[in-house]
């Protein structure tokens, strides 16, 4: 059975940021639940913003990015045996505040106390669900891109695994527009399941670091700089009410590249 996977988009403030990646998945058993739609983010006054379901950064300056990039180590997570349970890791174009996202990562979806497959995955959403592409291993060093260019194609979403060396390159069109790119984003994600809702979150064995976070608005994402360069917020992952924090990135490294996501609960 193949079954439809979405991963959510988080809103500013009280307004709906928009749009859900969904993932076209591998086999499950029939019980399984459904990834189905994101949560939502409300923004704690001007320094940062949290959200039912990523933790990370967004650069959200004005004008249109051309490109978004980083570096990260696949973790090894420990599943409590809660169902839904998931994360998932990713750099894209739009969605903190627009109706569409461009993006690409690597997904691991629990099976009871076992962290199961992690995956490569790429997605234009609304476009289409999201593919998962090939396996990755815990350890693994990996790399995602997705880049703005020209002609009928002008997305090209990149996965690396450096380890491996295995990869997909995808150029893309942005049929369900406008795909306005108006932030670059580098997250740790807790999808939404049907039935279960947002998932719980997996506890991260070592806190997920973000190296070589690279943005630009230039023409064809030339001369990418630093996540620090442009406007940025930081963005805590909390559970449903706000109350409790179960994911929380860290200050920019002195370059303004990079950051960890450290885990603090698992329930939504």
């Amino acid at each position: 059975m193949k079954h439809t996977r979405w991963i959510g988009i988080p809103t500013v403030g009280m307004l709906a940021a928009a749009g859900v990646l969904s993932v076209a998945a591998a086999p499950f058993a029939s019980a399984a639940p459904v990834l189905t739609s994101g949560g939502v983010a409300q923004l704690h006054g001007v320094t940062g913003t949290s959200s039912k379901n990523w933790s990370g950064y967004a650069d959200t300056q004005s004008g249109a990015y051309t490109y978004v990039a980083a570096n990260w180590t696949e973790p090894s997570y420990k599943c409590d045996g809660h169902s839904p349970e998931s994360s998932a890791i990713w750099v894209g174009l739009d969605g903190y505040s627009s109706q569409t996202v461009e993006q690409g990562g690597t997904i691991a979806i629990c099976r009871g106390t076992k962290q199961g497959t992690h995956m490569a995955w790429w997605e234009m959403y609304p476009t289409n669900a999201v593919q998962e592409i090939f396996p990755v291993k815990v350890g693994d060093k990996m790399f995602a891109s997705v880049t703005f260019g020209s002609g009928s194609t002008p997305y090209d979403i990149v996965v690396r695994d450096l380890t491996s060396g295995a990869s997909l390159n995808m150029p893309e069109a942005c049929l369900s527009g406008p795909c306005v790119r108006s932030s670059a984003e580098w997250i740790v994600e807790t999808p939404d399941f049907s039935p279960g809702g947002i998932a719980y979150l997996p506890k991260f064995i070592k806190s997920i670091k973000f190296t070589a976070g690279l943005a630009s608005q230039a023409p064809k994402g030339a001369s990418p700089v630093s996540i620090a360069s442009f406007t940025h917020v930081s963005i805590t992952l909390t559970n449903g009410t706000g109350t409790t924090n179960r994911a929380v990135p860290s200050a920019l490294t002195s370059n303004g590249q990079g950051f960890s996501v450290k885990w603090l609960s698992s329930a939504p």
